[in-house]
């Protein structure tokens, strides 16, 4: 009986509480939820393809400087350094690809001490001299600096114990210390105090010179994706040139000795009929300079009658056609009888000089004109020309409102060279100094020569002497002083060493004086000098280099 209630009790419990719970929800719920999509499973993706760096190859040959540039340019444009060829994305090789294009074109020169009596060597001694074999001229030694040697070991082979490696900045001392040895070395690095040989006859100072036949070029190569290739040589070229020997960047300058169309000379020119005629035996190698300079010392007037034995000189304007054969370009005008005439007769010269298109220096209307720094652009180069006379006499020296040269004063030389060089890459300084008769270069001249080489000239030219005399070079080579060219066009034939002339012809590449040669002259009938015959051009020589202490 009692167990029946508590049955009854604990049903009527249960159906009291779901009437009540149906009446109050829960927090949270809700009495209609929204049916919900069952859940699904997360699916694998693929993980995402990180891109390979792009990559260069530089064989390992390339070294130095031009390794660490070609890294530069490389980190640049992100490329990293591959292992091989095959992984990279761009290839630099010495080997010429179907697709690639030449990146780089090194010149080299072979050079000797400046007073060598080579001037040529062949391609086949050069390669028999690399391989241990001294030359038939008693060559024995061939030094290089370490990138060269790496550049021609890549091309001729490992070299024989005879090649020594010396430091770029060695090499010019080197060669100076040691007369049975040659040196290979880049164009552009070549100075004035060494003197590039020909190659196989080829003459790479010569502009139109055919560089396919010459054998001393190493060219690297870039080939793979054009994009990368794009970017890497735009990089590279903002510190390195395409090749070291630009054709377009080369300038030949001659300058020349004494000028004065006057005396002997204006008889035999008369006599001849013959306006240019001082100039037909040199006119050809003159004229073909881009530039060539004469120091004229005498007016150009029609109130000139010339007269045997004097000292008071003049030309006859239609002698200005013997400048112009020979393709003068630049006059300096320092020089002392000037004034022979009067002021009328150095304006009417001056004037002549403007009609023919010459562009004077050294010399003017007045101290303003005759203190001027001349640049001369011409290739790319600019080169700067200035001339002071220490010779006098006074009145040839210029004012404020008389003609003449300018006189030497070595506080306006310093500021005017500092000009030159702001303005210029090369800076030539004319000297209308102390005259004396010897190859040995007078005291008082060496001080002042030098002092224009220490304060800012690359060249410095004795214009002032009637016979060739020593020249110097700075200790880095790079600078060279001409204590005098002696005559070109004038009528000294007393003895040997007036008739003797040189001829300076200079290469400037890129902004820089690379080579200095000397070209000998003799004068003869006292009218024309020609040039002088191998063995009479040595015997100059030899008395220069002499009187120049070169041992």
């Amino acid at each position: 009986m009692h167990k029946h209630y508590i049955f009854l009790f604990v049903v009527g419990l249960i159906l009291f509480v779901g009437c009540a719970n149906a009446q109050a929800p829960l927090p949270g719920l809700t009495t209609n939820p929204i049916p919900t999509a069952p859940a699904t499973r997360p699916q694998p993706t693929a993980s995402p393809t990180v891109p390979r760096p792009a990559t260069i190859f530089i064989p390992k040959e390339i070294t130095g400087t031009l390794r660490a540039d070609m890294l530069a340019a490389a980190k640049q444009i992100g490329l990293t350094n591959a292992a091989n060829k095959a992984s990279a994305d761009l290839v630099i090789s010495s080997q010429r690809a179907p697709d690639s294009s030449v990146l780089t074109e090194r010149v080299y020169a072979v050079v000797d001490w400046f007073p060598t009596k080579l001037t040529n060597i062949g391609s086949e001694e050069l390669l028999n001299l690399w391989q241990g074999q001294p030359s038939p001229q008693g060559v024995d030694t061939l030094l290089v600096a370490p990138e060269t040697l790496a550049a021609f070991t890549e091309l001729w082979g490992a070299p024989a114990s005879n090649v020594k490696t010396i430091p770029a900045e060695q090499l010019v001392e080197a060669i100076w210390n040691n007369k049975t040895a040659l040196a290979i070395m880049p164009f552009d690095q070549l100075v004035p105090k060494v003197k590039a040989l020909h190659v196989d006859d080829l003459n790479i100072l010569d502009r139109a010179a055919k560089m396919d036949s010459y054998p001393l070029v190493t060219r690297l190569f870039a080939s793979g994706d054009a994009v990368f290739l794009k970017g890497f040589t735009s990089a590279f070229y903002k510190k390195n040139a395409q090749t070291n020997r630009d054709p377009n960047r080369m300038t030949q300058l001659i300058m020349t000795g004494v000028t004065a169309i006057s005396r002997t000379s204006a008889f035999k020119i008369d006599a001849a009929g013959d306006n240019a005629l001082p100039a037909r035996a040199v006119a050809d190698v003159l004229a073909a300079a881009d530039i060539t300079h004469v120091s004229n010392e005498v007016p150009f007037t029609e109130s000139c009658k010339p007269v045997l034995g004097t000292l008071q000189l003049c030309s006859k304007p239609q002698y200005i056609e013997a400048l112009k054969l020979a393709g003068i370009d630049l006059i300096s005008s320092t020089g002392n009888h000037m004034n022979d005439y009067g002021i009328k007769a150095f304006m009417e010269t001056l004037d002549l000089f403007d009609k023919e298109g010459f562009k004077v220096f050294g010399g003017g209307r007045n101290i303003d004109e005759a203190k001027r720094v001349l640049v001369v652009e011409d290739h790319g180069n600019k080169l700067a020309f200035l001339g002071m006379n220490s010779f006098g006499p006074k009145s040839v020296w210029a004012t404020a409102d008389r003609p003449g040269a300018q006189q030497y004063d070595p506080a306006i030389l310093h500021e005017e060279l500092e000009e030159a060089r702001a303005e210029a890459d090369v800076v030539f300084l004319d000297m209308q100094s102390e005259e004396t008769y010897q190859y040995e270069p007078y005291a008082g001249n060496v001080e002042k020569f030098r002092d224009g080489i220490a304060n800012g000239a690359d060249v410095v030219t004795g214009v002032q002497a009637h016979q060739p005399q020593a020249l110097e070079f700075s200790p880095d080579g790079k600078k060279i002083i001409l204590y005098g060219l002696g005559n070109l066009f004038f009528d000294q034939m007393q003895s040997d060493n007036v008739r003797q002339g040189l001829v300076v012809r200079h290469t400037i590449h890129n902004g820089k004086l690379i080579q200095t040669e000397l070209l000998p002259t003799l004068l003869y009938d006292y009218v024309q000098p020609r040039w002088a015959t191998p063995e009479q051009a040595q015997e100059i020589l030899d008395l220069v280099f002499g009187a120049s202490g070169f041992k």
